[in-house]
Formats: C-alpha cells, structure tokens, sequence
C-alpha cells in the first residue's frame, strides 16, 4: 500500500492546531504520519503538540521561512504521497481517502487538489468558495492556472516524486511560494480535480492589509520569473502573460476597494485598464472608488452581502 505524510507548519497557532490536528487524525483514511514544524511557537502549541506523543513527529525550526520548513519536513517524510495543512485550516473526515483513491486511479496525474469552503473568524461560510469564481477542471492546466490560481494549498495531495522533480517550495520566495510551486508542477504533470469541498481554508483578519498587497506583488513577480524561464511556451500563448495579469489587477483592486484602500483600488484598475482598456469592471470600480467616504462604506457591504 502507499503511503502517506501529512505536513503541518505552525507558529503561534495554539487557538487552532488542535481542530486541524483533530482533522486529521478523523479522516477515514489515516495518515502513515503527521509531521508538524514549528517555527518557534511560544504560545503553548508546543504544550498542546505533546499531548498526542508519538501520533505527531515535530521538529523545531526557527527563522528560516516557512518554505524552507516545509521543504525540511518533505525531505523527512517516508510517505508515497505529501499533503500540506496550515495549522489555521481544517479537512473533511473524506479527503485524504478520496484523493489517494483518484490518483492512484490516474497515473498521470501528478497531484491533485479540490473545492474548499471559505471561513472567518466569525464561522461565516462561503461554501464550494473555488467553484464560484473560477472554473476548475483536471489535465494539463498550467495556462489556466497561471491566468487565475484556483488550488488552495489546505486541498493539495501530491506525489512525493512530482513535489521533489519541481524543486519543492521556492525558499527565495517569501509569499505566494505555494503559487509559484503549484504553476511549477502543473508545467509538467497533470492535475487532478475533485469538484466538491474537501477541506476548509481560515481567512484571518490579521491578514487582510498589507499581506495581500505583498502576496499579490509576489505573484506578479511570479509570472515575470516564468514567462523569462519558458520564452517559447509565452511565444507560442501571446496573450497569457496579459490574461493574467488583467486578472491579477483587478483581483488586487478589489482587495484594496474592500477595505476602503480606494486611492491603492484605482492604482490596480489602473494597470488593468492598460492592458485591456474596454473591460468595465474596473472602470466601474474606479468610478465608484471616487463616491464619497460614507455612502461608499454603505455600498461597499451590500455589494458583500450580494457576493
């Protein structure tokens, strides 16, 4: 039989390693381990990791990123296949069986991931959240990735072979790094998509200013280092690199319009309109980014509460 490492990478995430652990350790199909990475808690997750003795392999790692950490516990891990968990996220009792069953079932899929649910702080639920924005399918799908990420890394399960062949996690890259590995392996092995929620992502307010602002740079940068690695592959798809670069902007105008950043919003649209110049959704973004403060904060959550 194959087997199977789970990798959990945490720091200071006492208020949820245990329900992510707890997730794991209820899938119908258990795990060959659990390796978890700590990059130096202090909040008691250490105290809350020793209460499950041998069930969990953890090894401290301290200021190295945590693309590194994963990297390290990749190398440690004696399963066939590798799946990622955040320590803030959570799975389906289904996942882990569901995904072996589908890959070992399809060879040439190098790894394969599903639809997620979105959550907050708050427990609000977005459900089947990748399915509503985007069109995620199997097969050879590095354009359509590269146009619009639509893997979140709380679904991925991966043959250890595929992960090792793309170099695992870029350690140079700071945010965005399981973007960047993701667009890397989908260069060169087919995808596997199971259309259903297997797994639940946490969006935490804590992250909702500046991080996304670098997350999206980072991304951009992204597309540039590969469009200069695979100059015949962009010759031969003229139109990928501004596909998704519209994309990318409008996506980062909307986040900045969400949380009432309009001057950064317009910047975004901005570069969007540059490239596709009759598209309106971002000229009617910038045309309500200008409304004043407080009827916009009012239309602002209807336009939420719609979406």
């Amino acid at each position: 039989m194959s087997r199977i490492s789970v990798i959990i990478p945490c720091l200071n995430d006492a208020a949820y390693i245990r329900q992510a652990l707890e997730s794991v350790f209820a899938q119908t199909r258990l795990p060959d381990e659990v390796i978890v990475v700590d990059g130096g808690s202090t909040d008691g997750t250490l105290e809350i990791l020793a209460e499950y003795g041998e069930r969990v392999a953890v090894f401290r790692q301290e200021g190295k990123g945590v693309s590194r950490a994963k990297n390290q516990a990749a190398r440690r891990a004696t399963g066939d296949y590798l799946s990622f968990l955040d320590a803030d996220d959570f799975w389906y009792p289904e996942k882990l069986l569901r995904q072996e069953k589908l890959m070992e079932s399809h060879t040439e899929y190098g790894f394969c991931s599903s639809d997620v649910d979105f959550f907050n702080e708050d427990g609000v639920l977005i459900h089947a959240a990748i399915s509503k924005e985007k069109q995620p399918r199997s097969g050879e799908v590095f354009p359509d990735l590269f146009r619009n990420n639509f893997i979140s890394s709380a679904t991925v399960f991966l043959r250890k072979s595929c992960f090792e062949a793309s170099g695992g996690f870029p350690e140079e890259t700071y945010y965005a790094e399981d973007t960047e590995l993701w667009l890397r392996m989908a260069k060169s092995f087919q995808l596997g998509y199971i259309p259903e929620a297997l797994a639940a992502y946490r969006v935490r307010e804590d992250s909702r200013s500046q991080q996304f602002n670098l997350h999206y740079a980072s991304v951009e940068s992204i597309h540039s280092r590969l469009a200069a690695e695979h100059p015949e592959y962009f010759q031969a798809h003229p139109e990928l690199l501004s596909q998704a670069r519209y994309n990318l902007y409008v996506r980062w105008g909307w986040r900045n319009f969400d949380i009432g950043l309009c001057r950064q919003a317009r910047r975004q649209y901005a570069r969007a309109l540059r490239i596709y110049p009759w598209k309106l959704v971002p000229w009617k973004y910038v045309l309500l980014s200008l409304l004043p403060g407080c009827f916009l904060k009012s239309l602002r959550g209807l336009i939420g509460r719609k979406g």
